[in-house]
């Protein structure tokens, strides 16, 4: 079964070098690959500033979890950050019960991620 992931990417208004990618559907191995390339061509744009919306996220696997801490990293590496906002009961139980809860900045909404990006 093949489960589908779709990425929206806007602008964050007044945040250089930032964007919201919206995550829409469920992050697993089925699709990670997509998703890896979408988001680190942006990354390799320049844009590190990253909010990460995952209202429309039903579900996450540990292969999903692992680039979205791969995501973390390689915006760092950048000088930039990637934060996640609007986490559902569900996606948050699978973040918590994996451990990625300490390692994953996650904020309850897009407002507060973005106000604690760098601007």
């Amino acid at each position: 079964m093949d489960t589908q992931i779709e990425l929206q990417i806007s602008d964050l208004p007044k945040v250089a070098k930032g964007k919201l990618v919206k995550f829409i559907g469920d992050l697993d191995a089925t699709n990670v690959e997509s998703t890896l390339d979408q988001v680190t061509k942006l990354i390799r744009e320049g844009f590190v500033q990253l909010v990460a919306d995952f209202h429309s996220l039903r579900y996450v696997n540990s292969t999903g979890l692992g680039i979205l801490l791969h995501f973390t990293k390689a915006a760092k590496e950048k000088g930039g950050c990637f934060k996640i906002a609007n986490v559902n009961e569900n996606v948050y139980e699978i973040i918590e019960i994996i451990g990625a809860n300490t390692l994953l900045e996650i904020h309850a909404t897009v407002d507060e991620a973005v106000a604690s990006l760098k601007h």
